[in-house]
């Protein structure tokens, strides 16, 4: 009867050691994860805007994240309405990391991209790799020479901030615009007008938009000269009844650039108004309009005037 009992014994203790490893090895603990989680950018049919679409990197990818991405944003999605900012022809040869900054090598076929897609596709790709922790700024090669403009002048490092302006809000869907601006002339006595293509947010209204163009600067090969010192903010602006209200902080008049004294009143003032909803144009400093912009009076509104501009409609 006794080894009866102590065969059962033993019987029921491998029962119980075999239920768990059974368990441990069909089970993952309560705290594992399945990967890590991305926003992959996708350009719409129309290439009008980008939307983003979340990928899971697994665990066993996490080591050569920045291809994976790549090959994701190479694949359409489910989305029929969505398609990758890459045409089937152009393929992605390798990335590099180089401390905080990606490279990405592309196949030839890039430069045969439509401008529009081409800006589409890279603010796609800038702004799905610097997710990844540690990368800042993304550089684009075709074969092994950097990515050049149309005036043959190479296009620098980007980051997230090169085509979503920050506005606080939910950038998960980005769009772009076709903007006219007002920059400087090479003797800064005259203006010049400019057309830029801009990936923005959705939530950015679009006199915010040009008035960050404008404080951006000049861009490298657009041929034209900055109107506000680099230091300016915007600390306001808004419309009404047809009217914009751009409130600068006092580097607008502290710092003003060596140029003409109307140059970058109506820089400001004809790009604001080749938008369709604004016809006049207040600008203020700290809040304050009973000021003047050297010898020109900020107290009245101001409106639109090609007077400055060199060769108006000739870009």
């Amino acid at each position: 009867m006794k080894g009866m009992r102590l065969l059962f014994l033993v019987f029921l203790s491998l029962c119980l050691c075999l239920s768990a490893c059974g368990r441990s090895a069909e089970e993952p603990e309560s705290g594992a994860q399945d990967g890590t989680s991305y926003s992959v950018y996708y350009v719409n049919q129309q290439l009008t805007k980008l939307t983003a679409q979340t990928v899971t990197v697994s665990d066993e990818e996490l080591s050569r994240t920045a291809d994976v991405l790549m090959e994701r944003i190479q694949e359409n999605p489910q989305n029929m309405e969505l398609m990758s900012p890459l045409p089937a022809e152009v393929k992605v040869l390798r990335t590099r990391a180089d401390g905080n900054q990606l490279f990405v090598y592309f196949n030839a076929a890039y430069n045969g991209m439509e401008p529009i897609r081409e800006i589409l596709c890279r603010a796609a790709v800038v702004r799905t790799l610097t997710q990844i922790p540690g990368v800042e700024y993304v550089g684009f090669y075709i074969n092994d020479q950097p990515l050049m403009d149309s005036s043959n002048n190479t296009i620098n490092l980007m980051s997230a901030d090169s085509f979503v302006e920050n506005s606080g809000s939910d950038t998960a869907e980005l769009q772009r615009a076709e903007l006219t601006l007002y920059f400087a002339d090479e003797t800064g006595t005259r203006l010049v007008e400019i057309s830029r293509t801009v990936i923005y947010s959705t939530g950015l209204s679009m006199e915010s938009l040009v008035v960050s163009q404008l404080l951006e600067g000049a861009r490298e090969g657009e041929g034209v000269y900055d109107t506000l010192p680099e230091n300016t903010k915007a600390l306001q602006v808004s419309v009404r009844n047809g009217t914009c209200y751009v409130n600068f902080d006092s580097s607008f008049v502290d710092s003003a650039l060596n140029v003409s004294d109307y140059v970058p009143v109506y820089s400001v003032v004809n790009s604001l108004t080749e938008l369709p909803n604004i016809s006049r144009v207040v600008i203020t400093v700290d809040g304050v309009s009973s000021m003047k912009f050297r010898d020109i009076s900020l107290e009245d509104p101001f409106e639109r005037n090609l007077d400055y501009v060199e060769n108006p409609g000739a870009r």
